[in-house]
């Protein structure tokens, strides 16, 4: 019998980045399973940069954000931990090559005993040990340890290479960074030197890729960015020179 948990008043932890920046992230939860959702405030509509786990009200977290705006919600690859509370937005965005991933996830469950097969193996890979509980605790109103499953979302717009998130006073270019996924995508905004990675690269943690040879090439793109600040899809902000010190260790790992 798993001990009862308490039912904690709010879900996720905010922090004001900069003017028009918020990072939200879910404390309650295995740190193996943490990642960061990005909030950029817009002129004439918002842009949420993933949606974590998509175990609490991430759309009622962010509406006081809003202030009334619409906004577009971009998963920046098809795993679990980014694009968990997708479903939850009316504006639903993601590259055609994760697409599939989305409308039908990799579903993670709260007990390892309900976890897809190879998961345990895939924690230990990146350095952690596999949880016995994926919550610490539970969201306000409770939700069903037992039937909880990664909710599948069903994309309302495809983002391919080039393509711009337009916010009215802000635009962001989409770059397709292969490698960790397929569809991985980055957001960027050279009028302010803003660098959205998802994960294509962060830092302070491993970096994995389905397709090695691609991933490289993707950081060898994002190294050359002239990029001020990095918000990656776990860890820390950054900025461009720990990016490019940071790329080069990597590679140089890697011996590419």
């Amino acid at each position: 019998m798993r001990p009862e948990l308490e039912t904690v008043d709010r879900w996720f932890a905010v922090e004001s980045i900069e003017d028009g920046l918020t990072l939200l992230w879910e404390p309650h939860i295995a740190e193996f399973f943490v990642s960061n959702v990005w909030h950029v405030r817009g002129r004439d509509r918002d842009l949420l940069v993933d949606t974590a786990n998509g175990i609490g009200d991430l759309r009622g977290e962010v509406a006081p954000l809003l202030e009334g705006r619409d906004v577009l919600a971009v998963a920046t690859h098809e795993h679990f931990d980014h694009m968990g509370g997708l479903h939850a937005f009316d504006q639903r965005l993601c590259h055609p090559a994760d697409a599939a991933g989305v409308r039908e996830p990799y579903a993670i469950a709260s007990f390892p005993e309900h976890w897809p097969a190879g998961l345990a193996e895939e924690i230990r890979d990146f350095g952690y040990e596999p949880p016995e509980r994926l919550l610490t605790a539970l969201p306000p109103g409770g939700i069903d340890e037992a039937s909880w499953r990664t909710p599948p979302a069903q994309p309302t717009s495809l983002l391919e290479e080039g393509d711009v998130v337009d916010l009215g006073d802000r635009a962001f270019e989409v770059l397709h960074v292969p490698g960790h996924t397929a569809g991985s995508i980055a957001l960027w905004e050279s009028s302010s030197g803003m660098l959205f990675t998802g994960d294509a690269f962060y830092v302070e943690d491993a970096v994995m890729f389905d397709d090695e040879e691609a991933g490289m090439e993707s950081l060898r793109r994002l190294r050359e960015l002239p990029v001020r600040i990095v918000l990656g899809g776990h860890g820390p902000v950054f900025d461009g020179d720990r990016l490019r010190s940071a790329i080069d260790a990597e590679m140089a790992a890697r011996g590419a």
